[in-house]
C-alpha cells in the first residue's frame, strides 16, 4: 500500500510539473517589418460603381485602419481603349473610372499601377480579369420568415442557364446595402440547379433585426468568375471564428495580383430585383 501512495505521489508530482511548464512565456516573430500593397479593384456594368482601393498592409495586432497609398497612376486597358483613373478628393487610396465608364459583359481588363513610392519592393504591379456573362432570367425574389432559422430568407425564383456558372448575392433595404461587410456576402455556384428552374432556392439569411415588415429589399445576383469566387471563400475561411483546437493552420488567401501584391481585382454584372418583406406568420 505504501508502495502505490508513492507512485501516485511521483505521478502527481511529474503531471504538476508538466502543466506548470505549458504556462511558459513564448514570443513569437509575426515579421511584422514584411509591408505589402493591398488592391481591391472592381469593374461593373454599373456607372459610377467602377474604383480601385489601394493601401498597405499592417501588423496582426494593430489597431489602426490600414494606410492608404496615395498619388498613384492607375491605368486600365481594355483591348484599344485606356482609362486613367483619377484619386477621390475625400478618400486617399480611391482611384475611380471615368464618369460614363461601364463595363462590358464578356470584356477582358488589364490593370496597371505605377507607385510614387514602393510597396513591398515594387513600384509597378498589374493584374487582369474578364467580365462573365450575366444570368437575368430572374422570374421574382421573395423575402420570408424562416421558422427554424428564427430569421428571414431570400428566396430566388429564376431559369438558370446550362452553363458552369458562379454568383456571388448581396441585399439592399430600403436603398442601404446591408451586406456590406465580406461575411455577409454569399458566394455560391450553380452545382445544385444547372440548368433548370431554382423554385425557391434560398440565397440569403438575415437576423430578425436586419429586416421588418413591409421593408423594400432588392436583391443584387452578381455572375462573377470562379476565381473571385474561390478568393471570397478562403478570406470569409480565414477571418471567421475558429477553435483554436480544432481548426486548421491559416493560409495565406490567393490573389491575381503581381509581385506579391494582396488583394484581388475583378469584373461582374449583376442583376437587381425587388420586393416587399412579407409579414410574419401568427401561429
Amino acid at each position: 500500500m505504501k508502495l502505490v501512495l508513492i507512485y501516485i505521489t511521483f505521478i502527481i508530482i511529474i503531471t504538476f510539473i508538466g502543466l506548470s511548464s505549458c504556462t511558459e512565456r513564448i514570443d513569437i516573430d509575426l515579421d511584422s517589418d514584411r509591408i505589402r500593397l493591398v488592391v481591391e479593384g472592381n469593374i461593373t456594368d454599373i456607372e459610377g460603381d467602377n474604383f480601385v482601393k489601394l493601401t498597405e498592409t499592417a501588423d496582426y495586432f494593430s489597431s489602426t485602419a490600414p494606410k492608404t497609398v496615395g498619388n498613384a497612376e492607375l491605368i486600365i486597358r481594355n483591348g484599344d481603349q485606356t482609362f486613367t483613373l483619377l484619386e477621390s478628393n475625400t478618400e486617399a487610396g480611391l482611384y475611380k473610372m471615368p464618369q460614363g465608364f461601364i463595363g462590358v459583359q464578356g470584356e477582358t481588363y488589364e490593370l496597371k499601377i505605377n507607385l510614387e513610392n514602393e510597396v513591398g519592393g515594387h513600384k509597378e504591379y498589374n493584374a487582369q480579369t474578364t467580365m462573365p456573362l450575366l444570368s437575368d432570367d430572374i422570374d421574382s425574389v421573395t423575402v420570408e420568415w424562416f421558422e427554424r432559422f428564427k430569421g428571414w430568407s431570400v428566396r430566388l425564383y429564376a431559369q438558370e442557364p446550362p452553363r458552369v456558372d458562379f454568383y456571388m448575392f448581396n441585399g439592399i433595404r430600403n436603398g442601404v446595402l446591408i451586406t456590406d461587410s465580406i461575411h455577409e456576402v454569399n458566394i455560391s455556384d450553380d452545382r445544385l440547379y444547372n440548368g433548370n428552374y431554382t423554385n425557391g432556392a434560398i440565397v440569403l439569411l438575415f437576423n430578425e433585426e436586419q429586416l421588418e415588415t413591409g421593408d423594400i429589399f432588392t436583391l443584387v445576383l452578381s455572375n462573377i468568375t470562379k476565381e473571385y469566387a474561390s478568393f471570397v471563400n478562403e478570406l470569409q475561411t480565414e477571418i471567421q471564428f475558429k477553435e483554436p483546437m480544432f481548426s486548421g493552420p491559416p493560409a495565406n488567401v490567393s490573389s491575381n495580383i503581381s509581385n506579391g501584391a494582396a488583394g484581388w481585382f475583378t469584373a461582374y454584372p449583376s442583376a437587381f430585383t425587388t420586393t416587399i418583406v412579407k409579414e410574419i406568420p401568427v401561429e
